[in-house]
């Protein structure tokens, strides 16, 4: 990121910048990478997988913009958060379906409540920092405390085992995590928490299209049924806060 945006990022302010400006994108970096996605890592090792994705369908980015952020609550939007809700439910759930409740249940629940609340995290900066620095910045504090961590639990650093293709996917999934973050720090200033819920359920649909296309999954009645709630929700939300 520092290579291909270095034009777009200007290091004198960075390093001249006030502690607390800096000290939110650590706490950002923090919470959604080594709190977030660590804990998400291990409840998948922990419990089903259908249990995890399950819990993911939680809207816990609304449910947090109207705790945490104070934004109106509305019956209209309940029931269109709600409606997505069921969407993501028809797509992510297939055949029998029982809900055990362990550990990893438990830390799939903090890890959506912490992934949730890095992305809000976004309302409390300013425009000091453009897209790019606040992402860059994330993304370094997200490094540090990962290895850190991983350090401290004792799983070393991976010295062995490489080959050409664990190395790129590494550096694919780098750019990932680069777009990811940048769209966040971009989105989230710019998006209230409980429409961009309804917008990042589409990723459950997204899902479903790339399966049709790598690996010619054809989508079944419920995944269309699921998709088409999830598209309609957001869409009417979006309107709704576009009147208010």
């Amino acid at each position: 990121m520092a290579i291909i945006f270095r034009k777009r990022i200007n290091y004198k302010k960075i390093l001249s910048a006030p502690k607390s400006k800096i000290l939110r994108l650590f706490a950002r970096g923090g919470v959604y990478y080594l709190l977030g996605v660590s804990l998400w890592t291990q409840a998948l090792l922990l419990t089903k997988i259908s249990n995890v994705a399950f819990i993911g369908t939680i809207p816990m980015t609304a449910i947090l913009g109207f705790v945490i952020l104070k934004e109106k609550l509305t019956v209209p939007k309940a029931l269109l958060i709600a409606l997505s809700f069921v969407g993501v439910l028809s797509i992510s759930l297939k055949g029998s379906f029982q809900l055990s409740f362990g550990l990893g249940e438990l830390l799939a629940i903090c890890s959506s409540v912490f992934i949730a609340l890095g992305m809000i995290m976004r309302k409390w900066e300013d425009d000091y920092f453009n897209t790019f620095e606040a992402s860059l910045l994330v993304i370094f504090f997200a490094f540090f405390l990962e290895l850190m961590a991983s350090l401290v639990t004792g799983e070393g650093l991976p010295v062995s085992g490489w080959n050409l293709g664990i190395s790129a996917v590494l550096v694919f999934s780098a750019f990932l995590n680069v777009g990811v973050v940048m769209l966040i720090t971009y989105g989230f200033r710019r998006v209230k928490a409980v429409l961009a819920n309804n917008i990042l359920n589409f990723e459950a649909v997204l899902t479903v299209f790339l399966a049709w296309i790598f690996y010619h999954e054809f989508p079944v009645a419920r995944e269309f049924l699921g998709g088409g709630l999830i598209v309609l929700s957001a869409f009417l939300l979006n309107k709704l806060e576009s009147k208010d």
